[in-house]
């Protein structure tokens, strides 16, 4: 409790946050986040250059959250995972690379509706269909933004319409990144899979080779290949501790869903007459709505990391937030 006390003292004082360049943000459980850790995630998820009190706000809850889940798929040993240890492996076999290949760069927007490597043939059944009844929507032209915000696992990027940051290749995952680069623009994909899930992407902009040391300069892009590298693996331990805390554990609880749908009913009965009207007669056999389902794991995923915050420390430097460097 002293050290946390004395840090904070420190950086509040000016004594750290003026003798380095990049300063300490946040600890987490005693893991540092520096300031240029976060602006990269700040400006990776928060659309446009304005940056005021309120957006750092929310987004450094939702960030925190994020760091919280990471931590404990760490201390759950999910970074030894085969799928992980390939990523790490993958980084580490590329001895030189400079500081972004000119590859041009692609401008996206996502849909993702999540899926464990482990699960089972039912639920990638419930999730087939509800990506392809958001593909259908859009077909019909229904707003990709919109539809990201109401539907998309992904929630950093959801609540920018599924905005997601200029990326060159082979920094993502191949499958999406397959498709983000044979798009049009203005084109959206039909629904895909990664380790992630299900995707739906919509290419918003893209840059050719010419263009991509502009957006380089543009976004003050430092090393980006151990950032990049961090995030791919955090975002493969979110997903994997996620599907076992929070997606298995809904799924497996009929006692638990049947009892949330019973507190909740009111709130399903439009989704009820929709099924209805389609001659579809639920809930039946412990099967509810897809609705139902999806805030059952919400309200699971809230008292998850409830639990999470407990368990371990976590120290914000809110000064250090008003200085944040985002163009």
């Amino acid at each position: 409790m002293k050290f946390y006390a004395l840090i904070a003292a420190m950086l509040l004082s000016g004594s750290i946050a003026f003798a380095h360049t990049d300063p300490i943000v946040m600890i987490i459980d005693g893991q540092s986040v520096k300031k240029s850790e976060f602006e990269y995630f700040y400006q990776k998820n928060h659309l446009g250059n304005t940056v005021d009190s309120k957006s750092v706000k929310v987004f450094t809850d939702g960030f925190v959250d994020y760091k919280l889940k990471v931590q404990a798929a760490k201390d759950a040993h999910l970074d030894t995972l085969p799928n992980i240890r390939r990523v790490l492996k993958r980084y580490d076999d590329v001895e030189s690379c400079e500081l972004m290949p000119d590859k041009g760069s692609v401008h996206v927007a996502h849909i993702l509706l999540r899926l464990g490597q482990k699960a089972s043939y039912r639920e990638q059944e419930v999730v087939e269909r509800r990506i392809d009844s958001i593909y259908q929507a859009l077909c019909k032209g229904a707003d990709f933004a919109d539809l990201a915000k109401k539907c998309s696992d992904d929630k950093g990027s959801a609540v920018n319409g599924g905005t997601l940051a200029w990326f060159t290749k082979g920094q993502t995952v191949q499958a999406f990144e397959k498709v983000a680069f044979s798009l049009r623009k203005g084109e959206i994909s039909r629904p895909f899979m990664s380790e992630f899930g299900y995707h739906i992407v919509k290419l918003l902009d893209k840059h050719d080779d010419g263009n991509q040391k502009k957006y380089v300069a543009d976004a003050k892009v430092e090393n980006w290949r151990g950032t990049y590298q961090q995030e791919e693996v955090e975002n493969l331990l979110l997903n994997e501790i996620c599907q076992r805390n929070i997606w298995d554990k809904a799924a497996a609880d009929k006692k638990g869903l049947a009892a949330f749908y019973a507190k909740n009913k009111k709130k399903y009965k439009w989704e009820m007459k929709r099924l209805k009207k389609m001659k579809v007669n639920l809930p039946r056999n412990g099967e509810y709505p897809d609705v139902v389902l999806a805030d059952y794991q919400d309200s699971l995923e809230k008292q998850w990391v409830a639990q999470l915050k407990k368990k371990y420390k976590v120290v914000v430097f809110h000064s250090m937030l008003t200085t944040l460097n985002i163009h």
